[in-house]
């Protein structure tokens, strides 16, 4: 009630305060709290931090979008000023001299009106109704008759800048983070429900903000994960989302650094990439660079640090230890201070940090893919049991033996060790069915997107969804590691040709590179077919595979050391 209490006390402003020094010809660095109303009526609530400024002095203006349900950041001692890279960005770029407004997106925190998952009428016209209060009411910086004005966000507030860039051709640049590109590929991928997410979501929404949630999208996401499809509810997700609008003159008109997390399961990487594509064809400077993490799934996926969401201050990129913080910060003067030395350090594509392939990103090199059969909807369900119990044993027997490459292997000779019938492949019925695919000889980065074109020769169910998981083996390890941790579910449907979810990972000589096919993912409970499921699969596999240039292991905590 305190809390209420003081929310219900906060001033908003509809023009600013007067701000001044004690001499009055100084606007004074300091933040207060404003409103604006919505093309609709909604009033969108704002603090608006002030740069110290001389009389007729202009500034650029940054604009921070927060986070599904994260609130804006009302005050520099808070949860985005001190902890989340895009607060502490935009604290920066104010102390730097920039107008930052931070606003609440509608439907949470102080704002008004109704969460509509970036709706082109709702969400995105917002962010134009904050622009015009701004040009209104502040000295914002100008070049060619056009103001300079930046956006930052993470997730939520990521797509709202990819949503209203395709509108609003003020905004000339912007740094979107860990977002999506397609919504609809994103909580829906194949047409399998991404359950467990939908319903973290839908608790967080319906915890923080019940009044304003989306009832309609909340009751058709329960429905589809319990069967009933709304394919208009699909279409409406797609239409929503920047790859609706990527053709022509509807495509985005401001330029683009974007920061996405190989380990993230909500938003993979493969959406940041198709969002690089859709920039590119419109013309714009578009920059990616890659960070570990990302949003973390809390019922699969252990994080370094903050819980949801995560992601490490430093990568490397070029063979050199970047912050994070500091490429951003080059962006923003590069795009809205004309600063062309900062500009040339931000890095235009930096996933493995070797210069030499992230300038050639690896093609993909294609392997047999032998026939499993997963007898059981429940394949992989205990893994959490059995992998441990694989690690002890063992410690009690070699998984490692040396064995001569087969006649005509595409990998060339075979280091002395690998583990043990490693080119067998095996079916699964309590563990996952097992394809080996490839046994590295060198340091080999495998980075990109997979390819994969399968058939189903047997399958007990025309609507049995299974999943596939890319795996490394390593020599007396006595187990795997799943590569970045990326799950692509897939239904049985015939012929399938489609990507699996990017990866990046460093081969060790010796390493095996396997596909695992199960029928049940701890990242889509309840969308799994259950225990009557058996199917087979066969086909091949597209490896963006390439030599790497050092040996060192993939580690990606280098970054913050």
């Amino acid at each position: 009630m305190a809390l209420l209490g003081l929310a219900a006390c906060t001033t908003f402003h509809s023009t600013p305060p007067i701000l001044v020094s004690h001499d009055g010809m100084t606007l004074q660095k300091t933040y207060y709290h404003a409103e604006t109303i919505a093309s609709d009526g909604a009033r969108i609530r704002m603090t608006v931090y002030q740069p110290a400024l001389k009389k007729g002095e202009t500034a650029p203006l940054l604009i921070h979008a927060h986070g599904y349900e994260m609130g804006r950041m009302e005050r520099p001692f808070s949860t985005y000023g001190k902890l989340l890279i895009p607060g502490k960005a935009s604290l920066r770029a104010w102390d730097e001299g920039y107008w930052v407004i931070s606003y609440d997106l509608r439907g949470m925190g102080d704002s008004q009106g109704q969460v509509s998952l970036m709706a082109a009428d709702k969400e995105p016209k917002d962010v134009s109704s904050v622009i015009d209060w701004a040009l209104k009411n502040l000295s914002i910086s100008q070049k060619n008759d056009q103001p300079l004005i930046g956006m930052i966000g993470e997730s939520y507030g990521g797509a709202v800048q990819m949503s209203v860039t395709t509108q609003d051709p003020r905004i000339t640049a912007i740094v979107p983070m860990t977002t999506w590109y397609n919504l609809q590929e994103a909580l829906f991928p194949q047409g399998i429900p991404k359950t467990d997410w939908l319903m973290f979501l839908g608790m967080v929404g319906y915890t923080l903000g019940p009044l304003h949630m989306d009832h309609h999208a909340a009751i058709r996401s329960f429905q589809e994960i319990f069967g009933t499809s709304h394919p208009e509810f699909l279409n409406e997700l797609y239409q929503n989302s920047l790859a609706a609008h990527c053709q022509g003159a509807e495509g985005p008109h401001a330029d683009a650094l974007l920061i996405q997390g190989m380990r993230d399961v909500l938003f993979p990487f493969n959406q940041a990439l198709n969002a690089r594509a859709c920039f590119q064809r419109s013309g714009r400077d578009v920059r990616l660079v890659a960070v570990e993490h990302g949003h973390l799934q809390p019922t699969a996926q252990l994080s370094p640090g903050l819980p949801i969401w995560y992601t490490q201050d430093h990568v490397r990129c070029d063979g050199h230890v970047y912050a994070v913080a500091d490429i951003i910060n080059d962006w923003l003067n590069g795009k809205l201070r004309d600063d062309q030395t900062a500009l040339n350090r931000v890095p235009h594509y930096c996933v493995t940090g070797d210069q030499k392939i992230d300038a050639n990103p690896p093609q993909l090199t294609w392997f047999p893919l032998q026939q499993v059969t997963s007898h059981s909807g429940v394949t992989g369900e205990f893994e959490w049991v059995a992998k441990p119990l694989e690690g002890a044993k063992n410690l009690f027997t070699s998984s490692c033996q040396p064995q001569p490459a087969p006649e005509n292997s595409p990998i060339g000779t075979l280091p002395s060790c690998v583990p043990m019938d490693w080119d067998k492949p095996s079916n699964g019925w309590l563990r996952p069915a097992r394809i080996p695919i490839y046994a590295a000889t060198v340091p080999t980065w495998i980075v990109g997107v997979p390819h994969v074109q399968l058939t189903i020769p047997q399958a007990n169910s025309q609507k049995a969804v299974f999943f596939l998981r890319l795996a490394a083996w390593t020599p007396d390890s006595g187990s795997y590691r799943v590569l970045s941790q990326q799950v692509t579910p897939l239904r049985v449907s015939g012929q399938l040709d489609l990507d699996l979810n990017a990866v990046r990972d460093k081969l060790m000589p010796g390493e095996v590179l396997g596909l695992l096919v199960q029928g049940h993912s701890d990242q889509f409970h309840f969308s799994d077919s259950h225990l009557a499921t058996s199917l087979s699969v066969a086909g091949k596999i597209g490896l963006p595979l390439a030599p790497a240039n050092d040996a060192t292991p993939y580690d990606w905590r280098v970054n913050d050391k």
